[in-house]
């Protein structure tokens, strides 16, 4: 794998610690990620701007780099990232666009352009197989823009989005039990303009294809530290709304604590991906 040499700038949901200090309670998050899912699989989580999401991956990559030495991939479409520095060791690949991110997950040749991406240290232009972790941060912005420039050209060509994400969900999914690899994708909830009631991920039913669905929200925020929560939206381990990990972000660092074990409801939610 090649390291980063690239210089990111975010505005939402920075993770800007300057040193690898991410903390769990059996100090592997990756592990009890994996453990939790079963194994690994394809997970997604969602919630609004600044809940944590980007962090809660960051951390996730840099325990699998620094802990488990696996195999890492980092595709990025939003440039949340302000300190490249702790994704030392992955692979990296930013794609803006959503046809682009199609091309490269789907496998399909061609393009929008002969060379979409603004970075790419894995040397090719599609989704290689290897990786034991690959994050996607995130699948609901670029489609999000997509859908919301369908609405202003043609509003019946915004079906062909949701048709995307599932097929890339779909693609998704089959490289996680190919390659025995865990998948992230980050994701938005739906916005008011595709009707938004309650929080739902956008995509349509492109969710079914997802072993664990988890949402973000943050919980208090100040200059010191910022909390947020990882729960269970839908899931075959834990009931719904059930708090699976816990971040706090400080100056010092990011500490993520495992939470999925205190108290585990009666009721455990029996949908299946």
């Amino acid at each position: 794998m090649t390291d980063l040499e690239i210089n990111l700038d975010g505005n939402d949901e920075k993770s800007n610690n300057t040193s690898s200090s991410v903390e769990a309670t059996d100090n592997n998050l990756i592990r009890q990620v994996i453990e939790f899912c079963g194994g690994p699989d394809l997970i997604q989580v969602f919630g609004g701007t600044g809940s944590g999401k980007t962090e809660f991956c960051v951390s996730l990559a840099e325990s699998a780099l620094n802990q488990e030495n696996k195999d890492v991939l980092f595709i990025d479409t939003e440039r949340n990232l302000s300190n490249n520095e702790r994704l030392d060791g992955s692979d990296y690949v930013y794609i803006p666009d959503f046809n682009d991110l199609y091309a490269y997950i789907s496998g399909k040749k061609s393009r929008l352009s002969d060379n979409p991406f603004g970075q790419n240290t894995t040397n090719s232009n599609t989704l290689k197989g290897g990786y034991d972790v690959v994050i996607l941060d995130s699948l609901g912005f670029p489609a999000l823009m997509a859908y919301d420039e369908y609405s202003i050209e043609d509003d019946a060509d915004q079906f062909t989005v949701f048709q995307m994400i599932q097929f890339m969900s779909g693609q998704m999914k089959k490289y996680a039990q190919m390659n025995n690899a865990l998948i992230v994708t980050t994701n938005q909830p739906k916005s008011e303009l595709s009707d938004s009631t309650g929080e739902v991920p956008f995509g349509d039913k492109s969710q079914f294809a997802f072993k664990e669905l988890w949402l973000t929200e943050k919980s208090s925020s100040s200059e010191i530290k910022t909390t947020c929560k990882i729960n269970a939206h839908r899931s075959r381990q834990a009931g719904e709304g059930k708090e699976l990990f816990r971040l706090e972000i400080s100056d010092s660092g990011t500490r993520v604590e495992a939470k999925y074990n205190e108290e585990v409801d009666e009721e455990v939610d029996e949908w299946t991906a």
